[in-house]
């Protein structure tokens, strides 16, 4: 049976040298304990300190603990394990496959209703780099759960689930604390993401939890609902890009044409699917985790190998026909979950910034004072000024999705293509980042794709969607659908 756990003046050492320090955390047995804050407040620090992954220095906290953390460093860290698996001199036929879903799962009794809960049982032999962000995220915290721990962690963990998955989840969550005696610290960004079933809920600022109290009584606090509620945001005007790299035009009105494409992995994903974006329309795209969304984009992106076997033109420019990688790139600014893993530079938050000028990983040329203004510009408009010398994987997750964001806008391209790009964002954030879209959407030359798994997440001036929709063969159907103007 497990005990109450507490932490008491918990003093730990992070890598870098610096401290962090809980200084009073009871988790009762049975307890749910909801964190909350705004970015960079220090929720994920705290998170891996209570979790045991920094040396306890000085205080008491609980000796033996085995806590199981699910997080986006851990989902990152699970990717770097199968890059550098697959990327040896002399692969055998396992490490050419890579790391799949079913090694990650320990096998208990509470697996195979975690495996059908999460819906995740297709998912299992598949290769991890193959699964969605969402995917990803479902089959790392069943592994934690299937491991048994002491003490559970999910840092974030309803981030790029669809509906579905995340009502799945709570619950999950709500069985768990009903059934076991574990505790569980949950840290969130939204409000329906807090289980009914919370015990306590607390404030997190500069590293500290400065509030802590019954559910029922924190619920309605003033400084809950400040943190929870997402506002609209009004933006009265943006940085504009040096005129160097104000990307020469292309011939006509369409952005993208995809024609007649056909794409099968386990199952079909598109069967003779047309699609197309001209100037100044604007789509939200929708859909299950696993339903087709990613794979969409990367065939604009050309990311996917299979765009050069099927009709695609981009720019005006059709794939396969002699264009380079940057001839294309120049024109759009991206962002994604594989594109935030992807990114494992330790570069200043300056140099992420000025790398989306170049469309490169990582800063290779001598910026002008042209571009260094602008991105400045953009700092101060975001609030990280002081974050310009900061290493990009110091920052908190919801920092780096920021800068990530900012790296996409810098160069005003004709095409945004944001796939959840709001993922990890506390409410203020996303409301000062929806008010950059809708008004890019509403004055600028430049056409947006925008993925989200949230209504409330939709920006003003959408003009079309695209929706996934299960069908009877547990495939996919595509609807597109144009907007009626307002």
């Amino acid at each position: 049976m497990a005990q109450s756990l507490e932490f008491l003046n918990a003093v730990y050492r992070l890598k870098d040298g610096f401290e962090v320090t809980v200084e009073k955390l009871t988790l009762p047995e049975h307890s749910l304990t909801v964190l909350i804050g705004r970015n960079g407040c220090g929720k994920s620090t705290l998170a891996r300190a209570v979790g045991g992954r920094y040396e306890l220095v000085s205080g008491t906290a609980p000796s033996g603990l085995k806590a199981a953390v699910v997080s986006f460093e851990d989902q990152q860290k699970l990717f770097e394990d199968d890059y550098n698996l697959r990327n040896t001199d002399t692969p055998d036929a396992k490490e050419e496959l890579g790391i799949t879903a079913r090694e990650l799962i320990a096998t208990g009794p509470l697996t195979p209703q975690i495996i059908g809960a999460l819906r995740i049982g297709p998912l299992l032999d598949r290769p991890i780099r193959t699964l969605s962000g969402g995917e990803g995220r479902k089959i790392l915290i069943a592994k934690a759960l299937s491991e048994n721990p002491g003490l559970l962690i999910l840092d974030a963990p309803f981030d790029a689930l669809d509906v579905q998955s995340r009502q799945a989840l709570l619950e999950i969550i709500a069985y768990i604390h009903v059934n076991f005696a574990l505790p569980v610290l949950l840290m969130v960004n939204r409000a329906p993401e807090i289980p009914s079933c919370t015990t306590q809920l607390g404030i997190i600022d500069n590293g500290r939890i400065c509030a802590m109290g019954p559910y029922e009584t924190m619920r309605n606090a003033p400084q809950v609902r400040a943190l929870l509620t997402q506002e609209t945001s009004e933006v009265s005007d943006l940085p504009q890009a040096p005129a160097r790299f104000r990307v020469k035009d292309f011939k006509g009105d369409t952005i993208v044409s995809l024609k007649n494409i056909n794409i099968t992995y386990e199952r079909p994903i598109f069967r003779n699917f047309t699609f197309e974006v001209h100037r100044g329309e604007h789509y939200l795209i929708t859909g299950p985790n696993g339903a087709g969304k990613s794979t969409l984009l990367s065939l604009i992106t050309g990311d996917n190998p299979l765009v050069y076997v099927n009709d695609v033109t981009v720019f005006g420019m059709k794939r396969g026909s002699g264009e380079s990688i940057w001839d294309v790139k120049q024109y759009y600014g991206y962002v994604s979950a594989s594109l935030h893993l992807d990114y494992r530079v330790s570069s200043p938050v300056i140099n992420v910034l000025l790398s989306g000028f170049y469309d490169s990983i990582g800063l290779y040329a001598h910026p002008g004072d042209e571009e260094l203004k602008v991105v400045h510009e953009w700092l101060k408009l975001t609030g990280l000024e002081d974050a310009a010398g900061t290493s990009f994987r110091a920052l908190s997750f919801g920092q780096q999705r920021l800068v990530l964001i900012i790296r996409a806008l810098v160069k005003n391209p004709p095409l945004l293509i944001l796939d959840e790009p709001l993922q990890g964002l506390d409410g203020a954030s996303r409301a000062q980042v929806l008010g950059f879209i809708s008004y890019i959407m509403r004055h600028g030359r430049t056409s947006v794709l925008f993925v989200s798994h949230h209504e409330e997440d939709i920006p003003a001036g959408i003009t079309h969607t695209v929706t996934f929709v299960k069908n009877a063969a547990g495939g996919y159907d595509i609807e597109t659908k144009r907007l009626k103007k307002s």
